[in-house]
């Protein structure tokens, strides 16, 4: 499994400007905020196993929970379906925080 620091996805957000950034917090934890251009995945959804699989697979994607464990997890399970490029953000979206970056409010939430 890949995983990237802070300081290396914000570059490779300059780098590939299609990078697909996806957060797979739940829906009570992306209230407060998320990576900015984030696509959110609510990973305790019953659909996200095959919701996932069908992002295109060549794709350079990094993933990011609250800290980095369920994206230990995930990374794995899309390598193992064919994804190629997959990493996980190291300290998930707390470090992104901690580091002094932006989050930026959903709109398409339901609470």
């Amino acid at each position: 499994m890949k995983t990237i620091t802070v300081p290396e996805l914000k570059q490779l957000i300059v780098d590939k400007p299609d990078l697909g950034i996806i957060d797979i917090r739940t829906e009570l934890e992306v209230k407060d905020g998320c990576i900015p251009n984030a696509q959110w995945m609510d990973v305790s959804s019953k659909n996200f196993m095959t919701d996932i699989v069908t992002l295109p697979k060549d794709k350079t994607y990094c993933l990011y929970c609250a800290t980095g464990g369920r994206t230990s997890m995930v990374v794995p399970f899309m390598e193992s379906k064919g994804f190629t490029d997959v990493r996980a953000l190291e300290g998930g979206i707390t470090d992104w925080v901690l580091a002094g970056n932006n989050i930026v409010k959903r709109n398409d939430l339901k609470l």
